[in-house]
């Protein structure tokens, strides 16, 4: 199995070795159309790729990172490969993300979900429910508070509002929507009224990172789900609908390291990145080094 960073692999059907960090991978969780299989579905492996060419030597220095672009010696990273998931199951894909996200949480790793759509965080989120008063933030050009869409409560669309029903989860923090999207007014107005806090691309272009991260609670719990159509197409081309004015590279670099400054990074999601709508690699490349960087922060917040 190819590995991100050529890292060490591990099987998630057997009891987990303790690390720091532990990767996995699941294609599908709820389609939006039933029974089709992700338009994300091949991700997981093509940002696994995306560097190969580094894993030669993960001691390069690393200049976003300010560090070695993967120090193992002070920190242990797995790969777990991907899950089997399956698009007619949708029932079965949550309950195998949940799981295996549990497990990794009881062997005191971070787990770091590559998907599939942006259905997948919702059991990712559901797994966290032993870690009290977390903060959710959200990177994405949708809000994703529809309670339902073509009958189900667990499609892309409703990610953010299943997210606002569980009780571990204290704050959500929402970045990046712009454009035209799929939720009402109905829904903006529930989002406000539960307390999530929302900037749209165009606040943080105009009041910057720092603004954002005054809502980031000290000393905390945070965790990051990450919808490839937050960032500007012009840094990740392959999404299912590209919006222009998102997020950039340093963006989401900067917003990684001052969370990690000032609270825990407990998990982290990428979702919603199309490859085969993908330019030259850019967007592979854009999320493999942003898991790079999100890495970097867990290190430097554990030292």
């Amino acid at each position: 199995m190819a590995t991100f960073l050529g890292i060490e692999a591990c099987d998630l059907a057997a009891a987990l070795p303790a690390a720091d960090v532990i990767l996995f991978g699941a294609s599908d969780a709820t389609p939006h159309l039933a029974g089709q299989t992700s338009h994300a579905a091949k991700a997981p492996d093509v940002i696994r790729r995306a560097l190969r060419h580094y894993e030669s030597d993960l001691t390069r220095w690393d200049f976003d990172q300010d560090a070695e672009l993967l120090e193992s010696a002070s920190m242990k990273v797995l790969d777990g490969g991907n899950l089997l998931t399956d698009p007619t199951t949708p029932e079965s894909n949550r309950d195998a993300i949940r799981a295996t996200t549990q497990a990794i949480l009881s062997v005191g790793a971070v787990p770091i979900l590559l998907g599939g759509d942006d259905s997948v965080p919702i059991p990712f989120f559901e797994a966290f429910h032993k870690t009290e008063d977390l903060t959710i933030l959200q990177i994405d050009a949708h809000l994703d508070w529809r309670d339902q869409r073509g009958g189900s409560g667990y499609t892309f669309s409703s990610t953010m509002r299943r997210a606002s029903e569980l009780s571990w989860v204290k704050r959500i923090v929402q970045v990046g929507l712009r454009g035209i999207g799929g939720s009402g007014r109905a829904e903006f107005d529930d989002a406000k009224a539960w307390g999530a806090k929302i900037f749209t691309a165009r606040e943080l272009r105009r009041h910057g990172i720092a603004s954002v991260l005054e809502e980031i609670e000290d000393d905390g719990k945070c965790l990051i789900t990450i919808d490839c159509d937050g960032l500007d197409p012009s840094v990740v081309p392959g999404v299912l609908i590209p919006q222009p004015g998102g997020l950039h590279y340093f963006d989401v670099i900067e917003l990684l390291q001052g969370i990690a400054s000032k609270s825990t990074i407990v998990g982290l999601d990428v979702v919603e990145f199309v490859p085969h709508r993908d330019l030259q690699n850019i967007g592979a490349t854009t999320v493999a080094r942003i898991i790079c960087n999100a890495i970097g922060c867990m290190r430097k917040r554990a030292v």
